[in-house]
């Protein structure tokens, strides 16, 4: 795998980059703008960085050396970093990590070693699963176009999600994506995915009605993958969650995701997941993974309302955070007392 910087004047111009010189194989490690040039922090000029890394050496626009050809070649590290001053960037990280962990292990110690200590009587429960407790089930394209929802209450980041996936979907996965945005109760949400829509270059419709629901629907017929974005809806006001089915009725679609975040306590889960059953979801995907230590609550959700999961976010990064909801990757954030397997 090798990684590579493009640095343009916005984020459309180096995600083309990335496209023209890396193919869609190419995954976006970071990204991020920053200001170059100038005066004492005056007129300097806005650019974009884009970190880029892809597994597929044949796709980058790099010519072969004729002794490539004639010898083998040499086995290389895993990442071969272009710029030099990454290095002891990760390296400063890396010492401080394990100046932390030494700290936290060193205070742990003390803290054992108290005649008065004890285990706190609200520890979560251990949890014992199995791969079999997990089911998943993510996005699959089998018409065209193929149109999934994402609903679920506020605050638990349907808007990153849907950015996230259609970022792999267009960019590393060559499917033509369109976007429809029904989160007209909030400006800023509309606007955050016409911003990303913008990025990756792809329609975005904006609907008011149920009635504009059904032309975006196609306005974006021609499109492989339609991904629609929904107003929060707190599960307590069945009224709200009504009306958004309201608007689905007489509509195909083809998936309808739950998002819920993991860091939401059991009984609430629990109640949001009964609420929200009026819209007949058929996929659970599960936001902010890395803002808690315990999975016990996901892992009780998923195995009670026997449904799939399809997703699981573990940041605000678009479109890295996002990853399938495999048992491998579940067990990586859980914890080893929740598993037995």
């Amino acid at each position: 795998m090798r990684v590579k910087r493009f640095v343009a004047d916005n984020a459309q111009q180096a995600i083309a980059q990335v496209k023209k010189d890396l193919g869609k194989d190419a995954l976006i490690l970071h990204s991020r703008p920053f200001k170059e040039g100038g005066f004492l922090g005056l007129f300097a000029k806005k650019r974009y960085e884009v970190l880029t890394a892809v597994d597929n050496m044949e796709k980058m626009n790099v010519p072969s050396s004729p002794k490539d050809e004639t010898e083998p070649q040499a086995k290389q590290p895993l990442f071969k970093i272009e710029q030099e001053m990454i290095l002891p960037e990760l390296e400063k990280v890396k010492k401080e990590l394990t100046e932390i962990k030494e700290a936290i292990e060193g205070v742990s110690a003390q803290v054992r070693m108290a005649p008065n200590f004890a285990p706190p009587s609200s520890q979560p429960k251990k949890i014992e699963i199995h791969e079999s407790m997990i089911q998943t089930l993510p996005i699959k394209l089998k018409s065209r176009p193929t149109v999934v929802a994402l609903v679920g209450p506020t605050g638990v980041g349907k808007t990153t999600t849907i950015a996230k996936l259609a970022a792999n979907f267009a960019l590393f996965e060559g499917k033509s994506v369109g976007l429809i945005t029904i989160d007209t109760y909030r400006i800023a949400a509309v606007e955050q995915l016409k911003t990303y829509s913008e990025i990756i270059n792809l329609p975005i419709e904006v609907v008011y009605t149920a009635a504009e629901f059904k032309r975006a629907l196609v306005n974006l017929e021609e499109k492989e993958l339609i991904l629609i974005d929904t107003a929060g809806r707190s599960q307590k006001n069945k009224q709200q969650i009504r009306e958004l089915r309201h608007f689905f009725n007489g509509r195909r679609l083809d998936e309808t995701h739950l998002v819920l975040s993991a860091n939401t306590k059991l009984e609430d889960l629990l109640e949001t997941a009964e609420s929200f059953q009026e819209i007949e979801y058929n996929r659970l995907i599960f936001t902010k993974l890395d803002e808690t230590n315990n999975l016990g609550n996901v892992l009780e959700v998923a195995d009670r309302l026997k449904i799939p999961m399809s997703y699981v976010t573990t940041g605000q990064n678009v479109p890295e955070d996002i990853e399938v909801a495999t048992f491998e990757v579940i067990k990586r954030y859980a914890g080893k007392e929740c598993f037995n397997a």
